[in-house]
């Protein structure tokens, strides 16, 4: 066979491979075009306008949805802050947690197995009506537009005596209280993140570990050099999902103010918070890509 035919021969695999790869993908493409561009057109269109469900035609009302969130709105500001400072201490505790029990998952020891189970299982339990049970007879008290207190499913003793022996400022004592009593439902949150680094450190070869040791490098010299490195883009990855979970919790006072406004039927309002949340969500997901991915190392670098 002449390099021409051979060329045209391969080119015509190539297309062929091309068009099964679009067939592939369609259903997806449907999808996102279905359930989040058409819903995301329309959302834009209700936060411009006040909306009518009596047959009547949506009203153009300009940015006075987004005026009303911003000066009339006491708690949307507040909600916001609270989700963004959640996202804030939250999202480290549970990469930092969910990397310690990928290590230790890592090992071989007698019923792995089960302990990969039992860290998993939230995340079925999460899928389902329990989880709506649970936070909102267990672990949520008060209404979606008041003050909303939070609850836990196990609470420890406060840390006030012991900060006040050792003279601490009282936001110290705030923040331990929060991260031992949330420690459940941090637990609860790291499922997926547990799942996804542990198939990151399991795909890391032996052979690296292997010539370390016989570098005589130590176990915390392996840990940043050889697993750090190798498991930043899914690190990465893991940082990003906990962010969007975190912001798109049952429990975020945003998310339970938007269904009120929604099932008090104020739907222009409620889609005017989602449309700013959505953004603010966008917005500290690009920040955070954009600053993580200058250290993160790509084994084709």
């Amino acid at each position: 066979m002449s390099d021409k035919k051979q060329r045209m021969a391969i080119s015509k695999m190539q297309r062929k491979r091309a068009w099964w790869g679009r067939l592939f993908i369609l259903p997806w493409f449907i999808g996102a075009v279905y359930f989040f561009v058409v819903p995301m057109i329309k959302t834009t269109v209700w936060a411009f306008s006040k909306v009518s469900l009596s047959g009547g035609a949506n009203t153009f009302v300009g940015f006075d949805n987004f005026i009303k969130v911003f000066t009339e709105d006491a708690t949307f500001l507040p909600n916001l802050a609270g989700a963004v400072g959640q996202v804030i201490y939250q999202v480290p505790v549970i990469v930092v947690f969910s990397l310690f029990i990928a290590m230790i998952l890592r090992q071989k020891f007698v019923g792995r197995t089960f302990c990969r189970a039992v860290f998993f299982f939230p995340v079925i339990i999460a899928s389902g009506v329990v989880i709506t049970i649970l936070r909102t007879q267990v672990m949520m008290t008060g209404s979606a537009t008041s003050e909303q207190q939070q609850a836990y499913m196990f609470s420890f003793p406060a840390f006030d005596a012991l900060t006040e022996v050792l003279g601490l400022p009282q936001v110290i004592t705030d923040f331990a209280n929060t991260i031992v009593n949330g420690f459940f439902d941090i637990t609860w949150k790291s499922g997926v993140q547990i799942i996804l680094l542990l198939a990151a450190v399991n795909h890391i070869s032996p052979s690296s570990y292997e010539a370390a040791d016989i570098e005589g490098a130590t176990a915390w010299e392996k840990l940043w050099k050889i697993t750090f490195p190798l498991i930043s883009p899914t690190i990465l990855v893991v940082v990003i999902y906990s962010i969007i979970d975190s912001f798109t919790d049952y429990g975020n006072q945003v998310m339970v103010s938007i269904k009120s406004y929604f099932d008090k039927g104020s739907y222009e309002y409620s889609v005017t918070i989602g449309l700013i949340y959505f953004v603010t969500i966008l917005l500290l997901v690009g920040i955070v890509n954009f600053v993580m991915n200058r250290f993160v190392y790509y084994a084709t670098e």
